[in-house]
């Protein structure tokens, strides 16, 4: 068998690889960080990292090494790479390093969406999914046992140098000698242990805010971090179950071929204050939604008012039910519930109407759809990265993989 001398003779016309091509190729690519070490590494084209990085996700491939191994044994990755192999980790520092290309990217496939017509910016819906974070559940610490395991560190710590302090002393040639590897992992952890309880003092700071702007205490749990991702929470799921996570959120528009507009990924264990950071996150170049429709998880009076208040948007969601609460005392409401509840009536007329259920049935369809395909197909269940902002880099790529297969097939 003769093989043909382009590797481009080997991809189909209509192979999702080619419109990931012409997307990068109209990508900014002067944000790319590249390799500037200097070493003598391999140096490999950004564009072609980028455009490695989003197939591979489209294709339900998220971990470096199996990156590295689909540029061996995918063809249409091979012709991506041009029959180069990056190894897994070039792929992982890419990946860590590049938030900005992946913007960059996100933004130029909605636009050429929106020219092409698919993307119609009129309605968004709003949704968020609990996804497994990179650590283990065995690493919560609080504050006092954080002391602890600080205070035993320090004691290995000088333990391990008064050990090489004495090997150096009995050194005949005078040359000395190394300090143990154990020091190294000693110092590690006892930085790891630092950084921890600087983010437990950020987390009770925080609270205390919370608590003073709301005008009672609040009765919340002892603040615990994990060691192994510092910015993992322990989220609750459909009834009893939790997962150390992160609460990834994506806009989607309903009224076109339902591509996400908008993606974040938050700690937090609730949704109420996550709808303003949702839309924030929506391109301002493709436009500002005129309607967003969300579930009563979303349900925030205050935070429903001064969005209207700022802009053109106005806002679906089926609010609450409120159970045990008498009729008497609707006259001792405070100025704050009194605007809960208003909002409260006024969303359930909108849900009520002709439009709202349009919606409702919309956001089902799209919204729900999204993490169906994403937690399903692709089979995306758990961030590789750690910390927030890595796994917002990550979740960027997922929501690009995405997009791209929602356009190769419209």
């Amino acid at each position: 068998m003769f093989l043909p001398p382009d590797l481009r003779e080997w991809v189909a016309e209509n192979d999702l690889v080619r419109l990931i091509l012409e997307a990068v190729e109209q990508t900014d690519l002067r944000v790319a960080v590249t390799n500037v070490r200097g070493s003598g590494s391999l140096q490999y084209p950004p564009g072609m990292m980028l455009a490695l990085l989003i197939y591979c996700y489209a294709r339900g491939w998220f971990s470096s090494r199996q990156i590295e191994q689909a540029s061996y044994e995918n063809v249409a990755a091979r012709y991506l790479c041009a029959n180069t192999h990056p190894d897994h980790d070039t792929i992982a520092k890419f990946r860590r390093e590049n938030r900005a290309l992946f913007e960059s990217c996100f933004c130029t496939v909605l636009s050429l969406a929106r020219e092409l017509g698919l993307v119609r910016l009129g309605a968004v819906a709003i949704d968020g999914t609990r996804l497994a974070a990179n650590a283990s559940g065995q690493k919560f610490r609080t504050h006092d046992q954080l002391e602890q395991e600080r205070q035993a560190v320090e004691r290995l710590v000088q333990e391990l140098l008064a050990r090489a302090e004495a090997a150096d002393q009995l050194d005949e040639d005078g040359g000395g000698t190394q300090l143990p590897p154990e020091l190294a992992d000693a110092e590690t952890r006892r930085q790891k242990i630092k950084e921890a309880m600087a983010r437990i003092q950020e987390r009770e700071r925080e609270q205390k805010e919370k608590e003073a702007k709301r005008g009672r205490k609040s009765d919340a749990k002892e603040i615990k971090v994990n060691l192994s991702d510092l910015d993992a929470a322990r989220l609750p799921r459909q009834g009893k179950q939790t997962v150390i996570g992160y609460n990834a959120q994506v806009a989607v528009e309903v009224e076109g071929a339902g591509l996400i507009v908008g993606a974040t990924v938050s700690n937090q264990t609730n949704d109420h204050e996550l709808l303003g950071p949702v839309l924030e996150q929506i391109p301002p170049r493709i436009g500002q939604p005129q309607e967003v429709i969300a579930d009563s998880g979303y349900e925030n009076g205050q935070a429903v008012v001064e969005l209207e208040n700022q802009s053109l948007i106005k806002i679906y969601y089926p609010p609450r039910r409120i159970h045990n609460r008498r009729a008497s005392a609707a006259t001792r409401l405070s100025k704050r519930d009194k605007l809960r509840a208003q909002v409260r009536c006024l969303m359930q007329q909108r849900i009520d109407s002709e439009r709202g259920q349009q919606l409702l049935q919309l956001r089902k369809i799209w919204a729900e759809g999204c993490f169906a395909t994403i937690r399903g197909v692709l089979g995306f269940q758990r961030f590789r990265l750690r910390g927030l902002f890595k796994v917002q880099t990550e979740w960027l790529l997922v929501c690009l993989g995405f997009n791209l297969r929602k356009l190769a097939r419209a």
